[in-house]
């Protein structure tokens, strides 16, 4: 059998992804599952080894295409255990049960995202002022359904350089109706002043709480924190990694120079991170599908429901399968 090729709107999803032109985990999440699910329909393999070489392949990509996005690898992880769980009869049952699982793993994320929606307004006391940095779907929900329920006065959002998320941000603010205010990344000190709260997604929760989220995070929530303005971070319960229980560390994705200034000058290096790590105390608490919990607290729920103690090797050997 020769070497298998990606189909050219599979590598266009890839691309899409790895260029950030799908912004925010959970849309990575939902690009990374439709790209699967077509590849997956596409597959000509005669027969299920064949089959599954080639899924791997494709799952391999999506899985390498951003560092961190623990949510994507949750999707994978959920397919890859479907394939190895048992021995298919037939390359078109497996194609079957494979989108089938796709299908109802997408539909338990947006009844996630509904719950995040409801339990993340209720956190938002009315009249609140709210300040975001980056941009997050989830976040957005959050805010839709508080403002919808009366809770909201403005959103605070900061530009979130190199690359301007907050623009997106503000599309969505403006097409919801919510008088919201764009500011300078570091003006977010003098505008916490005026906040009721801090809001954000997250890109990645670790094994003891800790928060991944777009670089700058940290920095406000620490800041927040010295203000008296509590900072909640709204995510799916799948942004938990817990391949970091293992002692495996949550790689920060560092992104091209040529995003921060595309000028190249002697001696001159560019660090331009897409992530830092806001320890767990610094946040007041998590908005998830499974409630509203402190970030260590949901950690340690987390450990439970994937029976972690009973899991190592099986997580070891799928990041040591991936990175191959």
């Amino acid at each position: 059998m020769g070497k298998r090729m990606l189909s050219k709107n599979f590598k266009k999803s890839l691309k899409e992804i790895k260029s950030l032109k799908v912004q925010g985990a959970s849309e990575v999440r939902k690009a990374a599952i439709k790209a699967l699910a077509l590849e997956i329909s596409g597959f000509s393999s005669k027969s299920v080894m064949h089959f599954k070489a080639d899924l791997l392949l494709a799952m391999k990509e999506l899985w390498l295409s951003r560092p961190t996005e623990p949510e994507m690898r949750t999707a994978l992880r959920v397919v890859l255990h479907k394939v190895q769980g048992k021995e298919a009869e037939s390359v078109e049952k497996l194609r079957k049960e494979l989108l089938g699982e796709l299908l109802a793993f997408e539909r338990q994320r947006q009844e996630a995202m509904r719950k995040i929606a409801i339990y993340g307004a209720r956190s938002i006391p009315p009249g609140s002022v709210v300040l975001t940095h980056c941009h997050s779907h989830t976040v957005m929900e959050i805010l839709k359904e508080a403002f919808r329920q009366g809770r909201l006065e403005r959103v605070y959002f900061t530009e979130t350089r190199p690359l301007f998320q907050g623009r997106i941000t503000a599309l969505e603010l403006s097409k919801a109706g919510i008088p919201a205010t764009m500011i300078l990344d570091s003006a977010a000190a003098g505008f916490l002043k005026k906040c009721s709260l801090f809001l954000t997604g997250a890109d990645a929760i670790l094994s003891d709480g800790s928060l991944v989220n777009k670089v700058g995070t940290q920095g406000i929530s620490m800041l927040a924190e010295s203000f008296g303005v509590q900072h909640f971070a709204a995510c799916s319960s799948h942004k938990f990694d817990p391949a970091t229980v293992f002692g495996f560390e949550e790689v920060i994705e560092q992104r091209p120079e040529s995003e921060v200034w595309g000028k190249k000058l002697k001696k001159l290096r560019i660090e331009n991170p897409a992530f830092d790590v806001t320890p767990a105390k610094y946040v007041k608490a998590l908005i998830t599908e499974k409630g509203i919990l402190p970030p260590t607290e949901f950690a340690g729920l987390m450990y439970e429901e994937l029976r972690l103690d009973k899991h190592e090797k099986e997580f070891a050997s799928l990041i040591r399968l991936m990175k191959k």
